[in-house]
């Protein structure tokens, strides 16, 4: 079976929001927005194009880690499988496209890090 998996850098549209499924399964949601920077040949200067907005979704020790570290307005790198659904809202199809995040983290071209470990990551 193909997994889709893509890594996308962009900035934290919204601040974390944390759920639990019906099984006590922790999840954490946010929206990212992705801004293509281009050259523009009138002014000679780069400008933004329009955002892209795309949701994530962070799953178990990774959704409990996004929670506690990052924050709305933070640059981040994500990586995940893209999942594209159609849902039914007020009678009317709406696309939802969604990543299910393997991995987040600072983009540390933008930002310095110190990451906290914890005693389970640590080399022997």
């Amino acid at each position: 079976m193909y997994q889709n998996t893509l890594t996308l850098v962009g900035t934290m549209a919204t601040d974390v929001v944390a759920a639990s499924t019906d099984e006590g399964v922790r999840l954490a949601r946010f929206r990212l927005m992705l801004t293509r920077r281009h050259r523009d040949r009138v002014s000679k200067s780069y400008v933004n194009a329009d955002p892209t907005f795309v949701s994530v979704v962070c799953w178990r020790r990774l959704a409990e880690n996004v929670l506690a570290s990052l924050r709305r307005g933070d640059p981040v790198i994500v990586t995940g499988r893209l999942n594209v659904r159609i849902i039914d809202r007020d009678n009317r199809p709406r696309t939802v496209v969604e990543i299910d995040a393997s991995a987040v983290g600072p983009d540390l071209n933008r930002v310095e890090a110190s990451p906290a470990r914890s005693e389970q990551g640590t080399a022997a």
